[in-house]
């Protein structure tokens, strides 16, 4: 019967390279969970530290996908390192149950209690898997938001709801799918900055569109989902044929 451990395309089915840190002062603890991490397919970027302080050095010089530590080393033992982290998938390793509740509660991914087996392994790592892609979704929908002054107070606005943005005067109009209109003081160019690249091009030195809520591109001006005609400047025609 074949191995699945050992067939290429169930570990590029379940796993993709990642930056592994071990932080382990027992080499033959370290070097069995990188064999196992080997069979798992998991062995492309793996780099052992046997103290505290050494994987802390590293871990703030270059953070990893994911650590795997255990709580009693020299230097610093693995609940030190725990309080320093924010928002790193952690898989504690230990032979010891006593530190399991304070470790979740310092938001560690998964505990392995030693001695496991490469299948208990696996499930650490499909947990992994799974912060790390909530992660992603989470910064890719923070980075989708606008964050705009209006009357004093900070508001979000999705980008994505956002139909054009005009400047006027001294502050710049932001109009919204639902037909709202925002105004917040500043330039154009400065929010500019904090839009995607991708969803919106600068038709005008006055407006700012969104391409995914455009309706019709004419000669002169492109018509929005909401009806408004938009002038196209005449220096900004080549964004408008990139479209």
């Amino acid at each position: 019967m074949m191995n699945p451990y050992k067939d290429n395309t169930f570990k590029q089915q379940l796993f993709q390279s990642m930056k592994i840190y071990i932080a382990e002062d027992e080499p033959l603890a370290a070097a069995k969970l990188k064999l196992f991490l080997e069979k798992l397919g998991e062995g492309g970027d793996i780099s052992t530290y046997g103290d505290g302080i050494a994987a802390w050095a590293a871990i703030d010089r270059e953070r990893p996908d994911v650590l795997f530590l255990d709580i009693q080393m020299p230097g610093l033992n693995g609940m030190q390192i725990l309080a320093r982290l924010h928002d790193l998938p952690v898989v504690v390793t230990s032979a010891f149950d006593q530190y399991a509740i304070d470790s979740f509660s310092l938001n560690v991914t998964d505990y392995l209690l030693k001695p496991y087996t490469i299948d208990r392994l696996r499930l650490a790592l499909e947990k992994v898997r799974k912060a790390i892609r909530l992660q992603q979704i989470e910064r890719e929908s923070t980075a989708r938001q606008l964050t705009l002054r209006i009357d004093g107070r900070n508001e979000i606005v999705r980008q994505e709801e956002i139909l054009y943005l005009e400047a006027v005067k001294d502050y710049v109009r932001i109009v919204t799918a639902d037909r709202q209109q925002r105004r917040t003081l500043g330039t154009l160019s400065s929010i500019e900055s904090q839009l995607s690249a991708d969803d919106f091009v600068r038709v005008h030195r006055s407006f700012i569109v969104n391409r995914q809520r455009i309706s019709g591109i004419g000669a002169h001006s492109v018509t929005m989902a909401d009806g408004a005609e938009i002038p196209i400047g005449r220096k900004y025609k080549e964004n408008i044929e990139k479209i």
